[in-house]
């Protein structure tokens, strides 16, 4: 899946970034209704003067997601698409009510210069397409603001008629820009795989994405087309999808050299190994026929699973139940790209109860040359923290549709905040964001209103702030000399996260402030206290500047816009909504209903259409002052006294490398301490290095290992063309692909 979305990257970019991958172990219950009340006390488990509360990792999450869950299972059972967005919708208000996360912000609202062209890279809003670069138009020159507005505005006009390709070059050319065919990015941070069947951050899934080519692709005018599929059919049960293969497509590695032809059972390889790496995008074809049993491990006879090559160049999916947005999941490179089984083997590959990433022979995926390609572009140098070279596949199918032919990423390790905008002045950088010193600096140097643009809050991906419900590591899982939480002083090890029965929990004093923090979190009342004492305006304007500060900011976790009721719905105990309904209009009607105090849909916004974006709908300090008096009286009930000498330390983790983060955070502690009248304490600790902060808040794998009390590291981009694709991942599997809930410390 798409999953964390890295912040760093959309600072990095104008254009939208995204990413997929490997899951966690995920529990095997099923959550039930959650205990009411105060939180929950573990019989016999003791610390000072009062029973902390349990770390099991079902327990947490009933505690604060059992209502969101119900929500969700229900809105799985819909007949129709249109009530399923309505009730996945009533699911997002039930989350929000939860407060486990805080949404932050979107991709767009802010400035940018560029020599890359708008448009001319799909903006579909889910997918990989939007990461796909070999297609894009840049210049030589940097781009007039007015002639970015009529590139957008010739988008507008000729999107769908499959001309705007050739119209946009000619008008660029007709205005004395010289079309180039290389373009340098810049990157922050080194991928840990090339496997794009087997992760789920962006910083691995981007840099692959156009390595292969799927089943079927987004053009730049939004419009699907046929890919390594030539063409494909659907029964009119919606049961069974057939594709038939283009033929002579050639496999190639790093140097070009043939290795083998695309085939049917490329793609049956893809999902099995898919699903064997731990299932990531393969749940999202959750009604795949003998799917859900493999992944469970009920059988390891992937034969069963409704995947199958009918032939050399037919593909065939059965559904046990129609999946209305599968064409689109198949844009996603974690899910429509495939797997030349032969090359896979050659390196060390394995199927089925046999797989072992763990293997000494395994070593797929481990470097760009250890991977086949049949996209436009292959890696020809790689060196970490430094550069990705990538030049145009000399063996690709659509060759007409590549139009650049070299591609460098240079890596930035976000030290001086400055660089990239000179980089992109002066013509050695594709884009760039414009964050507040760089804003000031492009006006300074009498740029600004010739050549800056403010981009759209693209609909792709959402940045949260993240609590972590069961904090189980104090230091870094990969250095536990990194990242040593104040409230251990690296003790670690002193937690027992997984105690048998009657085994304590925790098992030295020294773990007091921690067991405080896992009391308090657990407490949805301090959670919501927490939320509403937030003034993301100013947080967002250290980043963006005062005048720029609510343009980025999103009020839902799936955008509210995302989709729209298709035809009439009615929900119980809510009313009937036309056809036509934005998303984020239902999500604010059940808020209503709850009488929950957030605003997270302006009906009046974006000329009348509607936003869930551009306005702040949850800084309410009376309401999380309110909050805050509820949670200390329940947390004084079970032996957690809260007061200005005693109060409850909260760890946030950020980049202090680049000084917006700095400012950035202090923002954040002096709101909720000062709004919280002193009974929340901030820990801000800052990583010098970006590796390390991302090792705190973003590589890991498991819940147990992130190091964070609070997280604004990443967010989530859309796989698919559904409101559940971000959903899901707030649902432990079978039933969700829970990556989110990795950063509540679970699973």
């Amino acid at each position: 899946m798409k999953k964390f979305v890295s912040l760093m990257l959309a600072l990095v970019m104008v254009l939208s970034l995204a990413a997929c991958g490997q899951p966690a172990a995920q529990s095997s219950g099923t959550p039930s209704s959650a205990p009411s009340g105060a939180p929950a006390a573990s019989e016999g488990v003791t610390l000072g003067e009062y029973v902390p509360f349990t770390y099991e990792e079902q327990v947490v999450y009933d505690t604060a997601l059992s209502e969101f869950y119900n929500a969700f299972m229900d809105a799985k059972k819909a007949a129709t698409a249109s009530e399923r967005y309505a009730l996945m919708a009533v699911a997002e208000a039930k989350l929000l009510e939860s407060g486990v996360l805080i949404p932050v912000q979107g991709d767009g609202g802010r400035y940018g210069i560029r020599h890359i062209v708008p448009r001319t890279i799909p903006s579909v809003g889910w997918g990989s397409d939007s990461d796909r670069l070999a297609t894009m138009i840049a210049v030589e020159e940097l781009l007039k603001s007015e002639d970015s507005k009529e590139v957008v505005a010739l988008w507008k006009e000729l999107a769908g008629t499959g001309t705007f390709e050739e119209k946009v070059k000619e008008l660029l050319t007709g205005k004395g820009y010289t079309i180039v065919d290389s373009i340098d990015y810049i990157y922050t941070s080194d991928p840990t795989t090339w496997d794009y069947l087997a992760t789920w951050q962006s910083t691995q899934s981007e840099p692959t994405c156009f390595l292969v080519d799927g089943l079927i692709n987004y053009d730049m005018e939004n419009v699907m087309q046929p890919s390594l599929a030539e063409s494909w059919e659907m029964s009119e049960d919606g049961l069974t999808y057939t594709f038939k293969i283009r033929q002579g497509v050639k496999w190639v590695d790093s140097q070009g050299r043939e290795v083998g032809e695309v085939q049917a059972d490329d793609w049956v390889a893809a999902l099995q190994h898919c699903a064997d790496c731990g299932g990531g995008a393969a749940e999202m074809l959750s009604s795949l026929v003998g799917l859900g049993a493999y992944l469970s491990g009920e059988t390891n006879d992937f034969s069963t699973v409704g995947v199958k090559a009918v032939d050399k160049y037919t593909l065939e999916y059965k559904f046990e139940s129609p999946l209305p947005y599968f064409l689109s999941a198949l844009t996603y490179v974690g899910l429509g790209g495939p797997l030349c089984r032969s090359y896979y083997e050659s390196q060390g590959g394995k199927f089925g109860a046999e797989f072992s990433p763990e293997d000494p022979n395994y070593t797929y995926g481990q470097t760009p040359n250890n991977i086949a390609y049949c996209g436009p572009m292959l890696v020809t140098s790689y060196t970490a923290k430094n550069s990705v070279v990538y030049k145009a596949n000399p063996s690709y199918w659509n060759p007409d549709s590549v139009n650049i032919h070299e591609l460098t990423w240079k890596y930035w390790d976000g030290q001086d905040a400055l660089q990239p905008y000179y980089d992109v002045k002066d013509g050695k950088l594709g884009s760039i964001a414009l964050n507040a010193s760089r804003l000031e600096q492009c006006k300074k140097d009498g740029i600004f209103e010739e050549y800056a643009v403010l981009s759209t809050n693209s609909t792709q991906s959402t940045y949260n702030g993240y609590y972590n419900l069961n904090r189980g590591r104090y230091s870094n899982f990969d250095d536990e000399t990194k990242g040593v939480s104040p409230k251990t002083a690296g003790s670690a090890a002193e937690i027992n996260l997984y105690p048998e029965e009657g085994e304590p929990v925790y098992t030295s004093d020294i773990l007091d402030a921690a067991a405080r923090w896992h009391s308090a979190i657990n407490n949805q009342n301090f959670r919501l206290a927490l939320t509403f004492a937030f003034d993301r305006g100013e947080y967002l304007g250290q980043q963006f500047g005062e005048d720029l500060k609510y343009n980025a900011m999103r009020n839902t976790f799936v955008p509210g816009n995302f989709v729209s009721l298709e035809e009439e719905v009615t929900v119980d105990g809510l009313g009937t909504f036309p056809a036509g309904t934005y998303y984020g209009a239902i999500v604010q009607a059940q808020l209503e209903k709850d009488g929950f105090p957030a605003k997270v849909w302006d009906p009046d916004a974006d000329s009348g259409l509607g936003s869930s974006d551009s306005f702040d709908g949850w800084y309410n300090v009376s309401a999380a002052k309110e909050y805050l008096q509820k949670a200390v009286e329940e947390l004084a009930a079970v032996g957690v006294e809260v007061t200005k000498e005693n109060p409850i330390q909260m760890d946030v983790m950020f980049h202090s490398g680049d000084q917006q983060y700095v400012n950035q955070f202090n923002a954040y502690k002096k709101n909720l301490e000062e709004n919280l009248d002193g009974l929340v304490q901030v820990n801000l600790m800052g990583f010098s290095d970006r590796a390390d902060y991302n090792s705190s808040s973003y590589f890991p794998t498991a819940g147990k290992d992130y190091n964070y009390d609070v997280s604004f590291a990443s967010g989530w981009s859309a796989d698919y063309a559904d409101p559940g694709n971000f959903l899901e991942t707030l649902v432990p599997a079978p039933d969700g692909t829970g990556y989110v809930t990795m950063s509540f410390g679970l699973w």
